[in-house]
Formats: structure tokens, sequence, C-alpha cells
């Protein structure tokens, strides 16, 4: 690609740059399979509501960008249907669909300024010079580069031509954005503070956005809802805090959130009190409470994996489920992240007391028995 984004619209806009003309995005039964077999995305559906900021997350090669060049209409669709307020898009030209599209590399026109940069879209579609003028200043005051207009793209940080990409993309305010981890070239300070511009940017523009990114921090602090994927198919969607306290799967828990989440390998069986968890290595034992099965309570002696977040672990327990010797400790300011190995196995709890402790130490270990929930051994909730 010549650009870092590119923009498919045919539609003139003027005056003011909130979007009013918000767009839902439906995906139906979409497959994508190429002539060697390999099948990149397999039975999406998806509904993007109108105005709402989604995160398609997965690790490399999962299908999410191939996923969201559909949307734009740069890959076409082997089968299913791509709908834009209820509108067949499928054999729709990409200019036509009225999209901005923000690539990761941003390169921009070298010999042109940041606002020429900008106007750019606008020029070629011969809109009034005032207009343009205009357009530009409210982009730029928007992302606050006002004082870079003259500027040439060489004589910008990263940080900046990022904007300026982002800026070129809202010019024309397409009816969708669609991201395409425009972050993952900025160091992790900028990715920080342009997490929080493009989200506040989606919302003042009011635009429907598609954000892709294998980062699980950035699907987490900017998605209104999150689509998880997984060799093509969507393993789960929901919002940042569904997915992160009701995972449908291990792949949906051990993905999302840093630190990654505990697990332990063992069988929950029947007892006369209720139901046991105990762990293959070593015999940890723990009561399990009903609320940890979201299916059938288990009768009979089952192979299960517990999962439970490193906040849910408890150092210095007064009735500890086990001892752990702790092998690092992360000071993070606000907590203490705790690396600790019991039996050859390594977990991480948060450490939020004033509890001193150190490398070596013997740390008897508790966990909260409302917040642990179980896998089968085909990775599905039980």
């Amino acid at each position: 690609m010549l650009f870092s984004f590119s923009i498919f619209t045919e539609r003139a806009t003027h005056g003011a740059i909130n979007n009013t003309n918000m767009t839902n995005v439906t995906l139906r039964n979409i497959n994508k399979k190429y002539e060697n077999g390999y099948e990149a995305v397999q039975n999406v559906n998806l509904e993007i509501n109108a105005g709402e900021f989604l995160v398609l997350v997965g690790p490399s090669g999962c299908g999410k960008s191939t996923l969201l060049r559909m949307i734009a209409g740069l890959e076409t669709i082997t089968s299913g249907e791509l709908l834009f307020d209820n509108k067949v898009m499928n054999d729709t030209e990409p200019r036509k669909r009225d999209v901005g599209m923000v690539f990761q590399n941003y390169a921009l026109y070298p010999h042109m300024t940041v606002a020429e940069n900008i106007g750019f879209p606008l020029q070629v579609k011969k809109e009034p010079k005032e207009q343009i003028t205009k357009r530009v200043h409210d982009v730029a005051r928007m992302l606050n580069i006002t004082d870079l207009l003259t500027r040439l793209p060489k004589q910008l940080s990263g940080g900046q031509r990022q904007r300026v990409a982002v800026g070129r993309a809202i010019a024309r305010t397409p009816r969708v954005f669609l991201f395409d981890e425009p972050l993952s070239n900025l160091d992790a300070r900028l990715r920080m503070d342009m997490r929080t511009e493009i989200t506040h940017l989606q919302r003042t523009v009011g635009a429907t956005a598609v954000y892709v990114t294998h980062d699980h921090t950035e699907a987490m602090t900017m998605g209104d809802r999150i689509a998880v994927l997984k060799d093509g198919i969507i393993m789960q969607v929901g919002t940042p805090s569904e997915l992160y306290n009701n995972p449908c799967n291990q792949f949906v828990a051990s993905f999302l959130g840093s630190p990654t989440i505990n697990l332990f390998n063992g069988v929950v069986q029947p007892t006369a009190n209720g139901t046991e968890f105990i762990e293959n290595n070593n015999g940890i034992r723990c009561a399990v409470p009903r609320n940890a099965f979201t299916h059938v309570l288990p009768s009979t002696t089952t192979q299960a994996t517990l999962a439970i977040r490193a906040e849910h672990l408890q150092a210095h327990a007064t009735t500890p489920t086990f001892t752990a010797t702790v092998e690092n400790i992360e000071f993070v300011g606000h907590e203490t992240l705790l690396h600790i190995q019991t039996a050859g196995t390594k977990k991480i709890l948060r450490n939020t007391t004033a509890t001193s402790v150190q490398v070596g130490t013997e740390l008897p270990v508790g966990i909260t028995p409302e917040f642990i929930y179980f896998f089968d051994s085909n990775g599905n909730r039980m």
C-alpha cells in the first residue's frame, strides 16, 4: 500500500466533523477460502452496532486482518453476506463503500506538508478550497496537531505521523472506520497515549469503528465490545468485562488479561459435602462452590482445569490452599506481582498488601473459591 490509510469514499461532506450517518455493519456466515484450500475465516457471524467501537483481537494468523479487509472490499468474500445498514455490499467497489482505513504503516506524501496530506483526499474530490482549509483545521484541532500543519512528514515523530494518518482518514467523515494494528510501530508510552486519543476521537466523530489488534491490552482498554478470533473462528464476543470475568473457553481466558490467568490441571469429584478439586502434580485440594460451573455439576470424577485470576490468589492466607516459593517480584507501583512456583508449576498472584515478601520466601497461598471456574479436557467452560 502507498499510504498508511486509504479513504474509499464517494460522499462529499461539509460543515461539522461529527458524523451523524452512523452505520450498522452485519456479517452473515462470512467465509474466506483461498485457492490452495486454506480457510482464513470460517463462518463468521457478527453484528457491529451503529456508532460502536468493536475490536477484533487474536494471535497472528487468526484471520482478523483478512476479516477487516473483506469489510473494506480489499479482499473478496468466498461466501456469506456483508451488509451496511441492511444493504448487501459484497460486490460494491471499495471506493464506494464510504470506508476510511488506517493501516499499520503510516507513510505519508514526503513532499507534502501535514495540512496538504490531511486535505489531499478532499482536493482529489475537488472540494472548494475554503472548505478544505476549514476541514483540515477542524481535524488538526481535534488531534492537537495545529502547530504541525506546515511541517513535512520527515520533521515529525512516529506518534505525530500516526495522528496525521488518522486525521487524513477522518477528514472525509466516512461511515465506517477500519483500523489495522495502527499503533504497533509506536513505543509503549505513545501507544498508551494514542489508545486514549483514538477512542476519544471515535466517540467525538460518532462513526462505527472496527479495530484490529493482537494486543490484549489494546482490546480491553479500547473496545465497547471485543470479538476474540482463533484460526479464523470467532471464539466469543462481548464487553471487556464479560470476556474477562466470564470467558467461554480456556483460549479466551488465557488470551485476555495481564498477567495471564493461572491454570491448575486435575480432577473434580463429588464428595459427601459437595464437590472437590484435586490438582494432579502435588495434590492441591480445594472445595468447589456450585456457581463455579456454568453447566451440569459433574456427578463422577472428571478431568478438569481450574482457572483463577492473579488477583484472586491470596498471599499470606490464614487458611492456605497450598504453599509456594517466591521466584520473582515485579513492583508496578500500586501493586506487586509475585511469580511463584509450587511442585514445578509457575503461577502469578497480585499482592496489594503491605506485607513485605522476598525472593525465596515460602508463601502460604489461598484460592478465593467464588472466583474460580473450570474448563473440560477440550478447553470448553464446564
